[in-house]
């Protein structure tokens, strides 16, 4: 199964997604990035317990499979080495997994690896599918909500100085100090969607 990416969809899948990979040498499931696959998209998926960063990236024909784990930094990691490899081209990077430890990251001639993990990832499309809902008073932690933001940006794109497309347009969704923050961010040139959540915290 091979998951096909322009050099600009993976730079944005990997700043996307990579601020919501845990590091916390404890909570070692949530160091990976849950992948699945369908006929149409190829979905990503980290958190860290705090906030869950998701990013949907198109393809044209893919092979749908059960969803997987990989190593969330090394994935990043391969994703920014194999486009910086490319440079401006028009090569493409490519994610092969074959079922088994590893996925290989190729592009521009270099060849990555990335390492599956067999590990069960925390359930969160019912976290994600939250309905709209509105209320002032929620606390956020400042960084992570400057990162989620700029995780969105990033899938979304840099807006033209003067322009007023969608580009670098962020939504926050949801705000309720109970309950996550939703946030969502859509690219119609690379047609990759981002939707992440924040947990709300009380201050001490």
């Amino acid at each position: 199964m091979k998951i096909t990416l322009t050099t600009a969809q993976a730079v944005a899948l990997a700043k996307s997604i990579a601020p919501a990979i845990s590091l916390d040498p404890i909570r070692i499931q949530l160091h990976s990035v849950q992948v699945v696959t369908t006929g149409e998209y190829a979905t990503f998926t980290a958190t860290d317990g705090y906030r869950m960063h998701q990013v949907t990236v198109p393809q044209s024909s893919l092979e749908s499979c059960e969803s997987f784990q990989v190593g969330g930094v090394e994935l990043v990691g391969a994703l920014l080495g194999t486009a910086k490899a490319i440079g401006k081209g028009d090569g493409v990077v490519v994610l092969d997994y074959h079922y088994g430890d590893k996925v290989i990251a190729t592009g521009a001639g270099m060849t990555l690896n990335v390492p599956v993990v067999h590990i069960e990832f925390p359930p969160c499309a019912s976290i994600l599918d939250t309905p709209v809902e509105t209320e002032s008073g929620a606390y956020y932690h400042a960084p992570y909500l400057a990162e989620i933001a700029t995780a969105a940006a990033h899938v979304s794109g840099k807006a033209k100085k003067g322009s007023h497309d969608d580009a670098g347009m962020v939504q926050i969704v949801n705000i309720h100090p109970n309950k996550p923050m939703h946030v969502t961010a859509q690219n119609t040139v690379t047609g990759m969607q981002f939707r992440g959540l924040l947990m709300p915290q009380r201050p001490r």
